[in-house]
């Protein structure tokens, strides 16, 4: 695809988020990167159907599309902004040379990247994954949160890793498990993201701060 004439502002956030696996909340790239997708890049990122934004608790969640991936991709074949200095005449020079590899692999950039992050991940407590993807989603400390929408979150992690960790965290002082009080409004997706503990089927978390 035709890569669009973006700023380093820009260019920077689409690789960081690229670098992140491709779905990071503004936290995550702020941590690691320094910087946010808010305000007018954002609206033009979602615009042109790069990024996919999402209001998850107190901040936003970003995710790449199919055509964000493109972008990345085609960028690895791109020059650094003219007005970028040094560090990006070198990053792009990096970014030349594992064009090159992925080339000689076979490999598409998703591939390569979703890979080394999965390698990454044995090292990983499950417990903070599951922290991590609470706090995406809470709008404040012991916000009760349905497990349908915390499991997605989660990665490749094996259901019964995930409901393991959930048993060991509910012991915790801070982690509380519940079943939905009004079973009526539990759909089918709902009753299957339960995790069962002693024999009850529990739908919420809710982690105090």
């Amino acid at each position: 695809m035709e890569n669009t004439d973006f700023g380093t502002r820009e260019r920077a956030l689409l690789l960081g988020l690229m670098a992140l696996g491709g779905s990071a909340s503004n936290l995550e790239l702020r941590d690691r990167f320094g910087d946010t997708l808010n305000g007018k890049i954002r609206v033009r990122l979602n615009a042109q159907a790069l990024v996919e934004s999402e209001k998850a608790g107190r901040t936003f969640h970003h995710t790449l599309t199919d055509d964000g991936w493109a972008w990345c991709a085609a960028e690895l074949a791109n020059t650094a902004p003219a007005r970028g200095g040094a560090v990006w005449r070198t990053l792009y020079g990096v970014l030349g040379l594992l064009r090159g590899y992925l080339d000689a692999k076979d490999l598409s950039l998703a591939e390569f990247v979703v890979t080394a992050r999965r390698e990454k991940a044995p090292r990983t407590d499950l417990s903070e994954v599951i922290r991590d993807a609470y706090w995406r989603l809470a709008r404040e400390p012991q916000d009760w949160v349905l497990l349908t929408r915390l499991r997605p979150l989660l990665g490749d992690a094996s259901r019964d890793d995930v409901d393991d960790a959930l048993r060991r965290m509910e012991r915790l002082p801070d982690v509380h498990l519940a079943p939905e009080a009004d079973q009526k409004t539990l759909t089918d997706d709902d009753r299957k993201a339960a995790v069962p503990v002693s024999g009850v089927h529990k739908h919420l978390l809710a982690i105090e701060a």
